[in-house]
């Protein structure tokens, strides 16, 4: 009965770990996009800046809360904050994997937030609600 509970713990304290250092990877990563230029980022998009806040959100035609959760979210947040002042950029990330790969998007949905200027403001991996895109934007 001892050796299960001690295997069950040292399972338990790897699992814990594995999932300490993705989290920490994830920081890492998150932050490294946070000081990339705003020139590279619109390159990295295929976009120029044109003075809004951006919203740009990942998404692949299979991905069932991309379109009944994400994109009614991001709707919200658009028209809370006018299309004169936000600007959503959506990518396919099926056609358009290299753009993925420059923002460090492994699962869909996200959304980063753009300032005018193109830098990285917030990221989102997974569904975000408008209420957070809003405050992220508002930020931005």
């Amino acid at each position: 009965m001892a050796e299960r509970f001690l295997v069950l713990l040292v399972l338990t304290a790897a699992l814990a770990l594995v999932f300490l250092t993705i989290r920490a990877w994830n920081r890492r990563r998150v932050r490294s996009l946070m000081h990339v230029s705003g020139v590279e980022t619109w390159a990295n998009l295929g976009e120029s800046p044109d003075g809004r806040r951006a919203l740009v959100t990942f998404s692949t035609p299979s991905c069932a809360t991309c379109h009944t959760a994400q994109a009614p979210a991001v709707k919200v947040a658009e028209a809370q904050l006018g299309t004169s002042t936000v600007r959503v950029i959506k990518v396919d990330t099926a056609r358009q994997p290299q753009v993925a790969r420059a923002f460090g998007v492994l699962t869909v949905p996200s959304t980063i937030v753009l300032a005018p200027t193109g830098r990285v403001v917030a990221v989102n991996h997974g569904f975000a609600p408008s209420r957070r895109l809003v405050e992220q934007l508002q930020r931005a």
